[in-house]
C-alpha cells in the first residue's frame, strides 16, 4: 500500500459544479477521482472525510454507498495488525473517471461590497 494516501486534502475539491452547489457524492467522486490519478488510491475514514468536509458521517457513508453502487468507485477494507478496521481504500473506475471529467468547477459568486468596488 505505498501509493495510499491517508487524510488527502480537500484542496481544489470545490464546493460549486456547473452552477450549482455540489452534492456531498460529487465531492466525494471529485476527491477519490483526484487521488486515483496521482496516486492510484486514498485511504479515509468516512468519520474524518465528514468533519473536513462540514457534514455528517451519514452523508458521507451514502455517498460512498451510492458511488459503489453506481460503478464510480472499488473500496477495499484496510485493517491493522491485531484485526481491527482503520478506513478503506477506495479507487475510482474509469466511469467515475468520465463521470467527474464532465464537472466543471465554478468560482463562488463575488459579495455585493466587492462587485461595487
Amino acid at each position: 500500500m505505498s501509493n495510499v494516501a491517508t487524510g488527502s486534502s480537500l484542496k481544489g475539491i470545490t464546493t460549486r459544479i456547473n452552477g450549482r452547489h455540489a452534492f456531498v457524492y460529487e465531492r466525494v467522486l471529485a476527491l477519490v477521482v483526484r487521488e486515483t490519478q496521482l496516486r492510484e488510491s486514498v485511504t479515509f475514514s468516512k468519520q474524518d472525510l465528514a468533519r473536513r468536509m462540514g457534514c455528517c458521517a451519514c452523508s458521507v457513508d451514502r455517498a460512498v454507498q451510492k458511488l459503489r453502487r453506481d460503478g464510480l468507485i472499488e473500496s477495499e477494507a484496510v485493517y491493522n495488525e491485531h484485526g481491527a478496521q482503520l478506513g478503506n481504500v477506495y479507487r475510482a473506475t474509469q466511469k467515475g473517471i468520465d463521470l467527474a471529467s464532465t464537472f466543471r468547477r465554478e468560482k463562488k459568486p463575488a459579495r455585493a461590497s466587492e462587485e461595487a468596488k
